[in-house]
């Protein structure tokens, strides 16, 4: 019955006819058919990451339902539901532990890089031979985003490569290493781009899908209380039991733009401290796979410890391929800031307070990414660069002073237009 359940799911089923969510009906039959199933036996990751996935769909469709309805009704949230019932909440903590995870929505092992099948298994990993396993409103952007994302990456491994090479020159003060790492590192942050601003490109339907993306975190009106979680028919909730806070998929962001925070020693651009995914001890980057967490706490440490952009800023070759990576993760930040305010129209009444003030934050942080371009600029010796460096540089550079005019002049008027990705011209 889980999967049934779950393949009658999305707005829309992708065979022309609507699902359980379109009609508001879905929580209904969680409550009435979904078995409380035991999982207590199953320890195999593939399967245990499998119902990971499902489950967490599941409990965001039951608690963001109601949400979903008024957002299309009147574009504002109102409440989601409080309790997640235990035929959904007991399997899903008892998952959660063994793959030490938290049991709710996410963007890694839920949403994208555990949510695809190939169509054809004898082919690679590309945009046109996958498929989402689940789908929340079965639209084509949401179809791209998850696409996008898994094709993505998948050159993400060249990406850690050139960061743990990277941290190795700097340690070794091999600089010809360190700027070819560099150019691996902005050649394959490149690639991702390339993939992203092919995929993500309708965020016009963004909203009939981000909804079920949010976090119960304090910050949602939709969840002023938090979430319960229902632990058993035999011994329902008590008054001892405290509500749960998590963020979710749209509170969160891709790991790839986490790494270069970290590497690039970023954290510390935003004029309200730390931005929300770069502390790796109480940001999101805390609530991500654990695998990606070891990663990035390690990256963060031996970033500071080694001072990468202290020997970036060294040489003037090193500080134009500093740009050229730097160049790129404007790109990829600027590109997620633009679907963010697309998602959903800044005079919606859907955007709440803390919405708005998270959305500031971001668009700060891109503007002092974009000026930390220009600074790198100013802090290089540019008559030592060959005529081809100096391009580059110059190039990235007008760039950079584009993206921070338009978005100085939207944090002045939050309504004034954004300039276009095809202005940037990335």
């Amino acid at each position: 019955r889980l999967e049934e359940l779950l393949h009658e799911m999305p707005i829309s089923k992708g065979d022309g006819t609507y699902g359980l969510l379109h009609s508001g009906r879905f929580g209904e039959h969680i409550e009435r058919e979904l078995p409380l199933y035991d999982v207590g036996f199953i320890f195999d990751s593939r399967i245990l990451s499998a119902l990971y996935r499902d489950y967490t769909f599941l409990a965001s469709a039951y608690l963001l339902e109601p949400c979903d309805i008024q957002f299309r009704l009147a574009r504002n949230y109102g409440l989601a539901r409080r309790i997640l019932p235990a035929n959904i909440a007991v399997p899903l903590e008892t998952i959660a532990a063994r793959l030490n995870a938290r049991p709710f929505l996410e963007h890694s092992m839920s949403f994208t890089f555990y949510n695809y099948r190939r169509k054809d298994a004898s082919q690679p990993i590309t945009v046109d031979n996958i498929e989402p396993i689940r789908r929340f409103s079965g639209c084509d952007a949401e179809h791209s985003y998850i696409v996008g994302h898994v094709a993505a990456a998948q050159r993400t491994g060249s990406m850690v490569s050139a960061a743990q090479e990277i941290l190795r020159s700097v340690r070794g003060n091999d600089r010809p290493a360190f700027d070819g790492a560099m150019r691996e590192y902005t050649s394959a942050m490149s690639q991702v781009n390339e993939i992203l601003s092919q995929t993500l490109k309708n965020t016009s339907e963004y909203a009939s899908f981000r909804t079920f993306l949010n976090g119960c975190n304090k910050n949602q009106p939709m969840f002023s209380n938090g979430v319960l979680y229902e632990s058993s028919s035999a011994c329902p909730l008590g008054s001892g039991q405290l509500p749960r806070h998590y963020l979710g998929v749209a509170q969160s962001s891709n790991p790839i733009a986490s790494l270069g925070t970290h590497l690039f020693q970023l954290s510390n651009l935003s004029p309200r401290g730390t931005l929300p995914c770069a502390s790796s001890n109480n940001g999101v980057d805390s609530l991500r796979p654990e695998n990606y967490q070891t990663f990035l706490v390690h990256v963060n440490a031996e970033s500071r410890a080694l001072g990468v952009q202290t020997f970036a800023l060294g040489s003037p070759t090193s500080s134009v391929e500093y740009m050229a990576a730097l160049d790129q993760v404007l790109a990829y930040r600027y590109r997620q800031w633009a679907n963010l305010r697309d998602s959903i129209p800044l005079q919606s009444s859907g955007k709440s307070a803390a919405f708005r003030d998270y959305f500031d934050v971001q668009t700060r942080h891109v503007r002092d990414v974009a000026e930390l371009v220009h600074r790198t600029h100013a802090n290089t010796d540019t008559e030592l660069l060959t005529p081809e460096h100096r391009a580059r540089a110059e190039s990235m550079v007008h760039r950079a002073e584009m993206v921070r005019r338009s978005l100085n002049r939207i944090i002045a008027d939050p309504e004034s237009a954004p300039l276009a990705m095809s202005m940037i011209a990335y």
